[in-house]
């Protein structure tokens, strides 16, 4: 069984780092590299590679039908859309039933699809200790290099005990001293550590990096502010945001600003140009496409042979998400009432039945978001609706988009497919961009009764979604809806504010693998009481699948407080008894 290690890290010297012993009988593998041979310049840089390339979350870094990973890396699809109201599994149920439970809330400390996240987190920690390590050996490297490869290696570390963190809630923090894992345990709280990596990537890395997908000091500054927000450090992760909107530039140098278009994020070809991404995951679709964003491979539309694949139908957007981007007469959202009525669609019909698309007022976010039937699809077409649906019961009438590929994409051989269907693209995995960043200062604002500002950070974002040339268009070059957005005039309280935040960044991030964490985030600071909006996520949750009884694979689903995080996987209990001993302690109700 390929999950059998506790962490995949004390496996890298059977990888690549195998020392040799005096005695003749342990041989290295062929083609491995001795930790000598690694301890120079050109060495390092490529163990730093390796981490960053630990990004994909693919612990076992190869492909196939059996072996590859759609769970453990950075979009979070599974882990922080399909638990949330944003989004279902999709599909049907018999086609990767582990996902099945972790939809439900039922999942266990036995399903696998916990085991690939955590070593993807834990590989992608124990690759960044491996360059620290191998660093401090090697002599040929300048001053100015070593602090800068250090920097780098500890924003990679922050990262993956940052997803390990906001996960599993209590996972052990592990630096490049560990020597013994056997004695490693999860009875402190990480969040220091994870500031102190991001802290000296801030101080230490430049704002312009030589080569696209590192990370550089603003970065750094996003991620140690976001970190900030987990915890309800509201002025400093203020300081750290203001710094980001006020100077921050792109690895490349580039001033950051959001992109004219909202979709322009999701667009492979203007990759090379982005102002708005801080961190992403570098995919490429090229040659042999292996290193293409794999984690989205099977979340196309069924059916289709736009693209030459017609696989699989996962990651379908929910009916909440689509009614969350409804808007009244100013244009504005509708949090206490967007789902008491449903935008209709074309469940339930004849596939020779007429159907048109509503002419109710709609945030022009969805039609990027979510592909519905009678609206331009990327430039597929018209989306047909059920006939590019895998099984409507399950997983509802709806296609995402973000993730997936336009004809354009694929004419520049920036998509193709693999095997039996997998399509693949060159699309990035956005980690963080300046959109999301600055909802959080807004909302960081917000908490310091700073109104004014949280109202302009936020106004900004809607503008840009407001942007008429960034609308879904019909063939004629007209709006395909009736896409309505306004701007705040005002926030009356705080109160308000927050709930115009919160609300906006389930509008923005859709479908983005954040929504989940976020309701997490903010159930924690209720009951820390560092929060000026009270949320209860057991009620919140409760109250959408209440809403969902219809749809099959929800039915008579609930969710309670244990649910905030995954459990640890049960492998990592058992490796971690030492003479009867848990030093790696399972979450509380598991």
């Amino acid at each position: 069984m390929r999950f059998k290690y506790f962490f995949v890290f004390v496996l890298m010297a059977g990888f690549w780092l195998y020392s040799c012993s005096d005695d003749f009988l342990e041989q290295p593998p062929r083609g491995a590299y001795s930790a000598a041979s690694l301890a120079n310049s050109k060495g390092v840089e490529g163990l730093l590679i390796a981490t960053y390339a630990a990004l994909d979350g693919s612990w076992f870094e190869s492909w196939g039908n059996n072996n590859f990973n759609q769970v453990g890396g950075a979009s979070n699809w599974v882990w922080g859309s399909i638990r949330a109201e944003d989004s279902y599994k999709g599909t049907e149920s018999t086609d990767f039933v582990d996902l099945n439970p972790v939809e439900r809330y039922e999942v266990q400390p036995s399903n696998p699809t916990l085991t690939n996240k955590w070593n993807g987190s834990f590989d992608g920690i124990g690759k960044a200790n491996e360059t620290l390590r191998t660093l401090a050996l090697a002599e040929d490297i300048t001053d100015a290099d070593r602090t800068r490869i250090t920097a780098e290696a500890r924003f990679l570390r922050g990262h993956f005990h940052f997803e390990a963190k906001k996960t599993f809630g209590n996972p052990p923090y592990i630096d490049e001293t560990v020597v013994d894992f056997s004695a490693v345990t999860n009875d402190v709280d990480i969040w220091p550590m994870i500031e102190a990596d991001f802290l000296f990537a801030f101080e230490n890395l430049p704002g312009t990096m030589g080569a696209a997908g590192r990370a550089n000091k603003w970065a750094a500054a996003a991620y140690l502010g976001k970190t900030y927000m987990y915890q309800g450090k509201w002025a400093e992760a203020k300081g750290m945001f203001d710094q980001v909107i006020s100077n921050g530039t792109t690895a490349s140098g580039a001033a950051l600003a959001l992109m004219p278009n909202y979709h322009d994020n999701f667009d492979a070809q203007k990759e090379s140009g982005n102002t708005e991404v801080l961190f992403a995951y570098e995919s490429s679709a090229a040659g042999d496409i292996v290193n293409g964003n794999y984690e989205n491979t099977l979340n196309q539309p069924h059916g289709s042979s736009t693209q030459g694949a017609g696989c699989c139908g996962f990651f379908q957007p929910s009916q909440n998400m689509v009614n969350s981007f409804k808007v009244d007469a100013n244009g504005l959202p509708m949090p206490d009432t967007y789902n008491d009525v449903d935008v209709p669609d074309d469940e339930g019909l004849a596939s020779d039945e007429p159907f048109t698309p509503t002419d109710i007022a709609l945030d022009p976010r969805l039609d990027w978001t979510v592909g519905r039937r009678g609206i331009p699809y990327l430039d597929w077409g018209v989306h047909p609706g059920f006939n590019w649906i895998r099984n409507v019961p399950n997983g509802g009438p709806y296609s995402p988009i973000k993730n997936v590929a336009s004809v354009a994409e694929l004419d520049a051989n920036l998509a193709g497919t693999y095997d039996w269907g997998f399509a693949l693209t060159a699309q990035n995995v956005t980690i963080i961009r300046l959109a999301d960043v600055m909802l959080l200062a807004a909302e960081a604002e917000a908490e310091l009764d700073n109104l004014p500002r949280a109202l302009e950070l936020v106004n900004m974002v809607r503008m840009r979604a407001a942007n008429p040339n960034g609308f879904v268009k019909k063939s004629d070059g007209t709006p395909a809806a009736n896409y309505q957005i306004g701007m705040y005039n005002s926030f009356g309280s705080k109160a308000d504010a927050l709930k115009a935040i919160r609300f906006e960044r389930k509008l923005e991030l859709g479908m983005e693998g954040q929504r989940f964490f976020d309701l997490v985030r903010w159930d924690n600071l209720t009951e820390s009481g560092k929060t000026g909006l009270a949320f209860d996520i057991a009620e919140y949750l409760n109250d959408y699948l209440a809403g969902e009884n219809d749809r099959q694979h929800l039915a008579n689903a609930s969710f309670q407080e244990k649910h905030k995080y995954a459990p640890i996987p049960e492998s990592v209990i058992t490796q971690s008894t030492v003479n009867g001993v848990e030093n790696i302690k399972q979450n509380q109700g598991f």
